[in-house]
């Protein structure tokens, strides 16, 4: 089976890249040198040259207060990657609520995203919905992991620099490495436990 990776070179697609070692599936890796997500004519020439059978899209803009300055490029890759055939993963996230809740949000619990990014996120989701193509979005949270910035590194940076910090209470979420998510996607595109499980999940640690 041929499976299409897009974003191989972000947090969750490293990990892709570092599972499907030891598959006997052919994966092809792409990330934004290789495949523009938001040329619609590219990613259909990609998916017909690897023979794709599973898409796992890890692309994403998710500097969250660049897409707050920069709401077009974010829709662009957001909303404009989503949409294309065969099998999908794709990946969303949690700005899609306003965070004010005081228990775990499930799938079925309304939107309202706050920023340009939560929008932009929400909009992809519902591309993928309307796209006609069999897909499966999660949803998840702070990713971290060895790769790349994130909230983990930078925590871990400034307590090596600093004796006190200052941290503002601000937000609450629950980090999830990237290596969980990555071996939760591997383990349904390897079981093909996609085909009758489509739909929206949450998954976070």
């Amino acid at each position: 089976m041929n499976i299409l990776v897009t974003g191989a070179n972000g947090q969750l697609g490293r990990e892709m890249q570092r599972l499907s070692a030891v598959s006997p599936n052919s994966y092809t890796f792409t990330d934004v040198a290789e495949l523009d997500v938001t040329d619609a004519g590219a990613v259909r020439q990609a998916v017909a040259q690897t023979r794709a059978k599973v898409i796992v899209n890890c692309a994403a803009y998710t500097n969250v207060e660049r897409a707050e300055e920069d709401g077009e490029a974010a829709d662009r890759l957001n909303r404009g990657a989503a949409e294309n055939g065969a099998t999908l993963i794709h990946v969303s996230t949690d700005y899609v609520f306003d965070g004010t809740a005081h228990r775990p949000y499930t799938e079925e619990a309304p939107t309202a995203p706050l920023g340009v990014y939560g929008r932009t996120k929400l909009a992809g989701e519902r591309a993928v919905a309307e796209s006609g193509c069999k897909y499966l979005t999660f949803r998840t949270a702070w990713l971290y992991s060895e790769y790349g910035n994130n909230f983990l590194k930078t925590m871990l940076r400034l307590t090596a620099e600093k004796e006190h910090l200052n941290v503002v209470f601000a937000q609450a979420g629950t980090p999830t490495y990237a290596g969980d998510l990555a071996m939760t996607i591997f383990s349904i595109v390897e079981g093909r436990y996609y085909a009758g499980n489509e739909g929206l999940y949450h998954f976070s640690n």
